[in-house]
């Protein structure tokens, strides 16, 4: 079974995510899930849960031969620090938005595996939300970029 452009591109980032350790240099761990289901992720509120949600997509350009979607994809890292934690929440949460813009724009992996042909920030680029108690998160929002041929999404041009 082929694979769409698009999921190999998330697939990408969960990988890219899964980077984001201590051991490769990055200020905390972190672990990509990728929900199986809508609204799962209210039950796993682990810290440094990072959520890769799809958002919409829209055309950027599109002819008889090939389509170009600008896909939308949030990050939503969960912070639960301990009560012995020293330093502002405020400070965990700018930690975890710069270790997720590393790990994507670092080198060449904007380039998403060769799937994409652009990644970029986009509004807000990083917005804090609290997720109950004691629970607060960053979202890290971006766009990719990607082609397809336009009568088949699961071959680039």
């Amino acid at each position: 079974m082929s694979t769409p452009i698009v999921e190999l591109i998330a697939e990408q980032i969960e990988a890219l995510v899964n980077t984001v350790t201590i051991a490769n240099g990055y200020n905390q761990d972190l672990t990509a899930v990728r929900p199986k289901r809508i609204h799962l992720e209210g039950d796993l509120n682990d810290d440094g849960t990072v959520f890769i949600e799809q958002e919409d997509a829209t055309v950027e350009a599109a002819s008889e031969d090939e389509t170009m979607l600008r896909q939308a994809f949030a990050m939503e890292a969960i912070i639960i620090d301990s009560d012995a934690a020293t330093d502002a929440i405020d400070t965990r949460l700018n930690t975890v938005a710069a270790d997720l813009i590393k790990c994507l724009f670092t080198g060449t992996n904007w380039r998403l595996g060769g799937y994409a042909d652009g990644l970029m920030l986009r509004d807000p680029a990083i917005e804090k939300f609290i997720g109950g108690e004691q629970i607060a998160g960053v979202a890290v929002n971006i766009d990719v970029l990607y082609r397809f041929v336009s009568d088949d999404p699961y071959t680039q041009p």
